[in-house]
Formats: C-alpha cells, sequence, structure tokens
C-alpha cells in the first residue's frame, strides 16, 4: 500500500508535468523529467501506470459518459453552458469547436498516449517477465478501452498517436480490430508469464481484476465487431472466473467520483427519468434497476435541451467517493443474449435476457427483479428489441447506450436539425476543429 500512494503522487507529478501529450506544443521546461528518463526505469513505468489510473478514473471517464449520456438522453442539462446545451440539440448545427466533442477527444487522446507510452517502456526496460508481461497488459487495456471509446463517439480514430500531430485514421472495423487484437495479446502475455506480485502489489489495486476485465471489454469489443461466437466465449470467461473480484474504479476526497461532480455536486446535468427512454422501453413497473440508479423528481432540463422530467442521482454517482464498475456484470449476460440472437439461436438469447430480468443477486445491487419475458420468444426482432431496452437501463450511464442506438437501430434516421427528444441526435461527432486545424489527416466530418 505504502508503494501505491508512492507511485500515485509520482504519477499525479508526471501527469502535471506535460508529457506524454498528444501534440507537440509544450515548451521545454528544464525542471520536469524527460519521458525517455521516466520510461527508463521500472519505478517510473510503476508511475506512469499509476498516473493513468489516477487520468482515467477522473478525467477519463466522465468524457466517456457525459458526451454520450447527453446524445442518447441519459442526461438532462440543467445549465445554461454552450458545450451541454449543443450536444443536447446536436444535429447538423453541433460545431467541431464546441468543447462538448473537444474535451472527449483530447482527454482520451491523451490517455491513449500514455499507455502507448507504458507499452514502449515495458518494451525497452530490463524488467523481470511477470512485470513486463503485467506492464503490457495493463497499457494494452487502457489503450483498447480508449480506442473503443473514440470509435463509439467518431467515424475514424487514430490508432496510434503520432509526435508530429499528423496521426493516421482508421475506419470502425479496423479500430475494433486492433482493440480486440491488443486484449488478445494481453491475455496471451500472461498466460505466458503471470504478473509478478511486484506489479500487482505496485500498480492494481484490491477491487480490480485484470484478467476478469480483459475478458469483459474483449466480450464488448468482439460483440460490436460481429464475433458472436467469440464475444459469449470471452464473456463467459468473466462469469464462470473463480475470482470473485468486482473492478471498480475507486475515489477519495482528493480524487472524487467524476459523474457525482457533474450531476449531485453541480447544477449542470441531471439524470433523465425513466433513463430518458420513452414508449415502449419505459422500463416496466416495478423494475428494481428504477430505485437503484434513479431517486426522487428533480424538475426539469432547460426548455432549450429538450425540458425533459429528471431525477436525483443515486446508484454508483451517489456521493464523491463511490465506487464506479469498470464493467457490470449485466454486461456480460446482455453480451451473451445479443450474440445469441444475432446467431439465431433464440432459446439461449431469452434464457440470457432472463438471468438479467430476474435477478436478484447482483454482486453489485443492480436488481431488475422481475419475472421472466412474456414477448414472442420466436421473434428474433422483438427478442433484440428487449435486449436494447434492458441493456439502456441495466448499463446506465456506461457510455454503451450511443453505440447500442447505433448497433441495434442503424436505420434510424437522425434528423438534420437540432432534435431534443430522438433516442439520440447524432450518429458520429464531427472531428474537433483543434485536431483539423493540426492534422492533415483528419477525415471529413460526417453529415450527422
Amino acid at each position: 500500500m505504502k508503494n501505491i500512494k508512492i507511485y500515485t503522487i509520482i504519477g499525479a507529478i508526471l501527469l502535471s508535468s506535460g508529457l506524454f501529450t498528444a501534440c507537440d506544443t509544450e515548451f521545454e521546461n528544464p525542471n520536469n523529467p524527460t519521458e525517455d528518463v521516466v520510461l527508463g526505469t521500472k519505478e517510473g513505468l510503476f508511475a506512469l501506470a499509476t498516473g493513468i489510473r489516477q487520468y482515467y478514473s477522473v478525467t477519463v471517464l466522465r468524457q466517456v459518459i457525459e458526451a454520450p449520456g447527453i446524445t442518447t438522453r441519459e442526461l438532462g442539462v440543467t445549465n445554461t453552458f454552450l458545450n451541454i446545451n449543443e450536444l443536447a440539440k446536436g444535429g447538423a448545427e453541433l460545431p467541431s469547436e464546441s468543447g462538448g466533442i473537444t474535451n472527449p477527444w483530447t482527454t482520451i487522446l491523451k490517455a491513449k498516449g500514455m499507455a502507448e507510452s507504458l507499452i514502449d517502456g515495458a518494451n525497452t526496460v530490463e524488467l523481470a517477465s511477470g512485470t513486463k508481461s503485467g506492464l503490457l497488459a495493463y497499457g494494452n487495456l487502457i489503450k483498447a478501452m480508449c480506442l473503443g471509446a473514440l470509435i463509439e463517439m467518431f467515424e475514424e480514430a487514430p490508432i496510434d498517436n503520432a509526435s508530429d500531430g499528423a496521426a493516421a485514421f482508421s475506419d470502425k472495423a479496423t479500430v475494433l480490430a486492433e482493440c480486440i487484437m491488443l486484449l488478445e495479446d494481453a491475455n496471451d502475455a500472461l498466460a505466458a508469464d503471470p504478473m509478478s506480485d511486484d506489479f500487482e502489489t505496485s500498480v492494481l489495486w484490491s477491487s480490480f481484476s485484470l484478467e476478469k476485465t480483459i475478458n469483459a471489454f474483449l466480450s464488448r469489443y468482439q460483440l460490436m465487431a460481429g464475433l458472436y461466437t467469440e464475444s459469449i466465449a470471452s464473456a463467459n470467461a468473466v462469469l464462470n472466473s473463480s475470482d470473485a473480484t468486482n473492478s471498480m474504479w475507486v475515489y477519495d476526497a482528493n480524487n472524487e467520483n467524476p459523474i457525482w461532480n457533474r450531476t449531485v455536486n453541480s447544477a449542470d446535468l441531471n439524470p433523465q427519468t425513466n433513463f430518458g427512454l420513452t414508449g415502449d422501453y419505459i422500463p416496466e413497473a416495478g423494475d428494481g434497476r428504477i430505485d437503484f440508479y434513479l431517486g426522487a423528481d428533480a424538475g426539469f432540463a432547460n426548455a432549450d435541451a429538450g425540458g425533459q422530467a429528471l431525477s436525483e442521482m443515486l446508484g454508483f454517482f451517489s456521493s464523491s467517493t463511490a465506487s464506479i464498475p469498470v464493467y457490470l456484470p449485466g454486461e456480460m449476460m446482455l453480451n451473451k443474449a445479443e450474440a445469441y440472437a444475432r446467431l439465431e439461436d433464440l432459446d439461449d438469447a431469452v434464457i440470457q435476457l432472463n438471468l438479467v430480468r430476474e435477478k436478484t443477486t447482483d454482486p453489485l445491487g443492480v436488481n431488475a427483479n422481475l419475472p421472466a419475458w412474456t414477448g414472442d420468444e420466436t421473434s428474433k426482432d422483438d427478442i433484440l428489441e428487449e435486449i436494447y431496452k434492458n441493456r439502456s437501463i441495466e448499463l446506465f450511464l456506461t457510455g454503451l447506450r450511443f453505440g447500442d442506438s447505433k448497433r441495434f437501430h442503424p436505420d434510424f434516421n437522425v434528423p438534420l436539425e437540432a432534435n431534443t427528444t430522438n433516442e439520440r441526435n447524432r450518429n458520429y461527432y464531427p472531428y474537433p476543429s483543434i485536431e483539423r486545424e493540426n492534422n492533415p489527416n483528419t477525415p471529413d466530418d460526417p453529415t450527422i
């Protein structure tokens, strides 16, 4: 524990020193360590790894959840700040200079660059085999998480950062293939050389299972890539693991829960009543996940942002030190349900769906406590719609609904004009102007 605290302090210093940024506009500071020095020792790599954890859990995770949450009606806007109101309106008028899209882009790219530096350092510094494998697996995981978040928000994304700012872009299929390769390589590294005690005690924390988290994100990205049989296998590796650890981002007085900070602790955002769902997607009466995530009525969103009814924030975001799951166990069941349905195995799809609906002993308390689904078990479309509904509730504010909406409803016609009522008001965000001004490889903006 003492070492973790020391590395956390050093990691915070590294973050503030200006190293690992995605662009090359920083002026040299002779009092700051160079990146070569930081990455040239085991201690420097441990410090970077703990710094990545702090930066991702506090700064990046907010962006992964907030922008898609506004775009897909999970969150209602209660302030007049321009960037979040622009996201709430969406449409073709969403400007490329909006902070609502610039902030996710820059923070995620920075974290990805840090992960790339960690991977490079682990491959360069002389390390014990289990320490090297642990650092590589951790770096690969973080890079894959960053790429996966980017490619759900933007039509293309740079797989590797470039020191000259001219990173090449890749399409979604290529980026997802990279995510999967990174995570498979992480699993292979740990299988060949199990992580050392030195790495585990210096970098990881008690409420985090590296192996389970790698497999959880592998299942997620395999599902997105249409690798359904593989996604089921990876989900089973999580659900059937003998390790009972639930991976959580943990917070304290110095590193506060970022979604609590943007909702409970501010006048900027609040969750929309009924999870922002309407029509046939409104949760059933008695769904235990309503009371888990949502509290009492909290007024209404700004009229210009839609004026939707809002609720108080509960769940994993109710206090400054509440832990946030890195992934939810229910996601693995819903991944399996969707994969089975798309493989035309409707019986197994309904079995997995009902495991979520009837759940009463979820390790994180996300229990629907509903009866089995009574819909048409012979209709693939009906089953997929019920899976989408349950993903929208079970996986509330995980950053996944934006991608889910596009995957389940690819033919949904997003209007060009601003809209505050549809299930999503963009398919992808325009590329931030700061990227276009500095990177000649930036693609054309999507129409919507």
